[in-house]
């Protein structure tokens, strides 16, 4: 074979290589970690972190996707609830089933079906803490209420397509009890609620940006968006040093996995003062 047919012949074995490459269920899962490795340290130089000088690092395992994603939502936040406060959303959602190309967030047969779990900090421009009472400084559930419901319903379901019209968040809380330790700060809340909200999976219509993050949609659709009673708990703090409330979440439709988050990822973060 002479040198013009074996470049050749190279040639077309790389193209065919690239073209696997591209059309292989591993692509969406390696162009999801290099989107978000991108795109969450641009969030965090914009973020309250940032801002405030505070170091949160939440813990990931291999139920989940490799590393916890920051999204400063001010703006958004703002102009979604009209209420005066900054938001900063550490987040992260189920790993990458390889086989079908997407997060197992999709996957409705899934203990992690729609989960996700992180921290929300947030902090009122006025300087009042946010979703705490003044006088009494108990926790304002319905304050705690509206952040995840604008996360979920319009940072996620909004992102996918579902229209406002179609979406659902009502919550009910189950069980709630104050004065606890976690993270190593005395005086937090823990509050455990259903949700009744939409699911995320869905038959493929096009492109969104969503599916950059958690690729698209493979797994057996039931209904677009199926309605699903999701459980949630929420650990909640106001640190009065930097002004903001945290609250760290998870939210899944199985107890046992909220459960496991909290102790195994949340309770092993770790929050200060940035060095």
């Amino acid at each position: 074979m002479d040198k013009k047919k074996r470049r050749r012949l190279v040639a077309l074995c790389v193209l065919a290589a690239v073209i696997l490459f591209f059309i292989s269920p591993l692509y969406p899962y390696l162009r999801a970690l290099a989107v978000m490795s991108v795109y969450s340290p641009i969030n965090d130089s914009h973020s309250l972190l940032e801002s405030e000088d505070i170091t949160l690092d939440i813990p990931s395992d291999e139920n989940w996707t490799p590393f916890v994603m920051n999204f400063a939502a001010d703006s958004a936040f703002l102009s979604e609830t009209q209420l005066p406060a900054k938001l900063t959303i550490l987040y992260n959602f189920p790993a990458f089933s390889l086989q079908k190309g997407c997060s197992r967030l999709y996957d409705e047969s899934s203990p992690y079906y729609s989960s996700f779990y992180g921290a929300y900090l947030v902090k009122r421009s006025d300087g009042r803490p946010f979703g705490f009472s003044e006088q009494t400084g108990a926790l304002d559930e319905a304050a705690v209420a509206s952040v995840a419901k604008f996360d979920y319903l319009t940072l996620v379901l909004g992102n996918f397509g579902l229209p406002k019209t179609e979406r659902l968040f009502d919550y009910t809380v189950t069980a709630a009890e104050t004065g606890l330790s976690f993270v190593g700060y005395e005086g937090s809340t823990r509050v455990c609620s259903d949700i009744d909200t939409k699911g995320v999976n869905h038959k493929k219509a096009g492109f969104v940006p969503a599916y950059l993050q958690y690729g698209p949609p493979n797994f057996p659709v039931s209904a677009d968006f199926a309605p699903i009673t999701m459980k949630s708990i929420v650990y909640a703090r106001y640190f009065e040093d930097w002004n903001v409330s945290v609250f760290f979440y998870v939210m899944s439709p199985s107890e046992e996995v909220c459960e496991a988050c909290v102790s195994e990822l949340l309770a092993k973060s770790t929050l200060k003062a940035a060095d």
